[in-house]
């Protein structure tokens, strides 16, 4: 499996693997006005400097979709999000592949020693598959989504192999 850029064609599978409003609404918080997106509602999330939406691939197939994107000026944190799997494939180890791609793209290639991420409460499979790859909660909020408050958890990853000091040198260990 690889990770690639977004393309608008990848959009149509994507937006179909939310089969209802509730599941829309775990992989899409409040960011799109209604359900079911369209694929130029999709495009237009996208729009912007510091956002890198990508789709996992195996072979030819849509697999998976992440959104990386540098919350502040400084980059030197990478925030995760629209995180979903082809949900014929959930279960088999596709999310975990996902993260560990978009880990290392943001790692190894963005430079990044931090990512972060929400996950709401309401999706138990997704934070295990978070914690998996070494996210930790590190708080808690609510958001008002479709007029409720659902209860949300802000994760963290840290990649103490980055270089993070001025000298140049490296932690050791990997969480």
């Amino acid at each position: 499996m690889t990770l690639r850029p977004f393309n608008i064609s990848d959009a149509p599978a994507i937006l179909s693997w939310c089969k209802d409003k509730h599941a829309f609404r775990l992989w899409s918080a409040d960011r799109y006005k209604d359900y079911p997106a369209q694929p130029s509602d999709m495009i237009a999330q996208y729009e912007g400097d510091n956002l890198f939406p990508m789709t996992m691939v195996d072979g030819e197939e849509i697999v998976g979709h992440i959104l990386l994107r540098y919350p502040s000026a400084g980059k030197s944190i990478i925030r995760f999000g629209f995180i979903i799997v082809d949900d014929t494939k959930r279960g088999m180890g596709y999310g975990r592949r996902l993260l560990q791609l978009a880990i290392d793209h943001a790692c190894n290639q963005m430079g990044v020693k931090t990512i972060t991420l929400g996950v709401f409460a309401d999706n138990p499979s997704a934070l295990k598959c978070y914690q998996s790859v070494g996210f930790k909660i590190t708080g808690e909020d609510s958001y008002m989504i479709d007029g409720e408050k659902w209860k949300g958890y802000e994760m963290e990853y840290v990649n103490y192999n980055h270089k993070n000091d001025e000298t140049g040198n490296q932690s050791q260990g990997h969480e």
